[in-house]
């Protein structure tokens, strides 16, 4: 009866998808009709469960075998494909790790704005200017790339190759980019190429983002960053009802069904995480340490969806557009990134590398032109202030290629531009 009930319960959605998509507008792929039969179905499998007397055990023992051969194969995946995934850095980043004995090691500060698109794409877009920042910035001795482009429409794809210092081989930009997909591609940034050359040159490493970086977990805790729970619930028929019909039930049912204290993107965890990134932050650029530096800070203030104002207080007009209130976390960002720029240069002891980036351009749900997804918001401070191999369209993919030529004399090659952007 359990495994009845649990079929029923996992995989009525999934029927209504298929018969949704086959046979539209159709009586038989409504709600009434399915969960009506459903409910029919089961209440005669339970009598006629209760009304036999005799075990049933050769049903008993065929379930039992099936689901322990779904658990093997499991197993058997995790154990053969677990530590390769579906996504790869397309070559090895040579990078000679011979000693630089006349190397200044400097701190370097790796700060995201998650979906901050590039001045010119907010003057255009939106009607907004970003002089102000961008003047603000250029005082303090930073470079400012005004043609700069992400090489991936997804955080992850973005940060991974950027970390990575390469682009990534078998993404799909033709078919639409599954949550399992997704959070494969989790691993580019965990098994990064940057982070290790600095351990070799006795870096401290301090992780303020939503990822996990092998040997250095996130401080940010308590936080379903990329919304895992949702990755299982999408298969829970209570929650595809919710998200379906979920307007004519009671709010107390639908408040506890959708309870998720761990949810990123709720108005309130929203706020927080940020605001710990922010708290972070600001003890590592004042922790005093004889060895270097890396701290790398992810905001996702400027990534939909949008709950609260250039002053950090919550929207009341309900009515603004996902444009007017993207504005709004610009504005916000622009103030962040002033105090932090400040802390920073203040508080440095050494010399200091500071990148500012979006991971990628703006982001909307709905239709979106794929060429306004990459123009994305880059500023970089080099203490030495050798911008020679910084040109005005440089991409996030060679942001470290130029950091390890320009201070640690490598040698490595410049990548031509590609951009990939998936479906969703």
């Amino acid at each position: 009866m359990t495994f009845g009930f649990l079929l029923f319960f996992y995989y009525t959605g999934d029927l209504k998808n298929w018969l949704s998509a086959k046979l539209p507008d159709s009586v038989w792929q409504k709600y009434t009709f399915l969960m009506s039969v459903s409910l029919l179905i089961l209440l005669i499998l339970f009598f006629a469960l209760k009304k036999n007397k005799s075990v049933l055990r050769k049903p008993y023992f065929f379930i039992n075998l099936a689901l322990v051969l779904f658990i093997a194969a499991d197993i058997a995946g995790i154990i053969l494909t677990g530590n390769n995934g579906k996504y790869k850095i397309v070559s090895e980043t040579e990078i000679n790790n011979t000693a630089c004995d006349t190397c200044l090691m400097p701190d370097i500060y790796y700060i995201i704005f998650d979906a901050y698109a590039s001045s010119q794409q907010l003057q255009k877009e939106f009607s907004y200017s970003n002089t102000q920042i961008e003047d603000e910035l250029k005082h303090k001795g930073f470079l400012i790339i005004p043609n700069s482009k992400s090489n991936y429409s997804y955080t992850d794809f973005s940060v991974g190759s950027t970390l990575n210092m390469n682009y990534i081989n078998n993404v799909d930009t033709v078919n639409i980019t599954t949550d399992r997909m997704y959070m494969q591609a989790l691993r580019l940034v965990y098994k990064n190429r940057f982070i290790p050359f600095l351990q070799k040159e006795n870096y401290s490493i301090f992780n303020h983002s939503p990822f996990d970086i092998e040997y250095f977990s996130t401080s940010i805790k308590g936080f379903d960053f990329w919304n895992i729970q949702k990755l299982f619930d999408q298969y829970n028929l209570a929650f595809k009802l919710i998200r379906d019909i979920g307007y004519h039930f009671f709010n107390p049912v639908k408040n506890f069904i959708h309870k998720d204290d761990f949810y990123i993107n709720s108005p309130e965890n929203k706020v927080r995480f940020d605001s710990t990134v922010y708290q972070h932050l600001l003890q590592s650029i004042k922790f005093k340490s004889i060895q270097p530096k890396f701290v790398y800070a992810h905001f996702l203030k400027t990534h939909p969806p949008y709950f609260f104002d250039s002053l950090g207080q919550e929207f009341t007009n309900h009515n603004m557009t996902y444009h007017e209130r993207y504005v709004h976390q610009i504005s916000y960002a622009n103030n962040l990134i002033k105090k932090i720029t400040d802390s920073i240069l203040v508080h440095t002891q050494r010399p200091s590398i500071i990148i500012i980036q979006g991971d990628h351009g703006i982001c909307f749900d709905g239709p979106v032109n794929p060429q306004h997804v990459f123009p994305n918001f880059s500023a970089i401070y080099f203490s030495n202030k050798d911008y020679r191999l910084i040109s005005d369209s440089t991409s996030n993919v060679n942001t470290f290629r130029i950091v390890l030529n320009t201070f640690f004399k490598k040698d490595l090659k410049l990548l031509p531009y590609q951009s990939y952007f998936f479906l969703n």
